[in-house]
């Protein structure tokens, strides 16, 4: 474990080790659970598990365009 200082600003620096695990730019959702901050890489879903997540057969076209622009619509918030 390392330790690291929030500092006046509100920012903290990932030390080297942690950065390495994360592809520069990527997107973090962030919240608290007690004294702790949890930090997790939002990744984009694949078409391909979007269709997964319906039982049957193939998912309609329009359903899949439907959670795409739901996603880019969660994404821009």
């Amino acid at each position: 474990m390392k330790a690291v200082k929030v500092q006046p600003d509100g920012t903290v620096k990932l030390p080297p080790e942690v950065r390495r695990r994360f592809p520069s730019q990527s997107e973090l959702a962030i919240w608290t659970e007690g004294d702790m901050i949890v930090l997790k890489r939002l990744r984009p879903v694949r078409p391909s598990e979007i269709a997964e997540r319906v039982p049957g057969s193939a998912m309609p076209l329009r359903a899949i365009a439907t959670e795409v622009h739901q996603m880019r619509r969660d994404k821009r918030r």
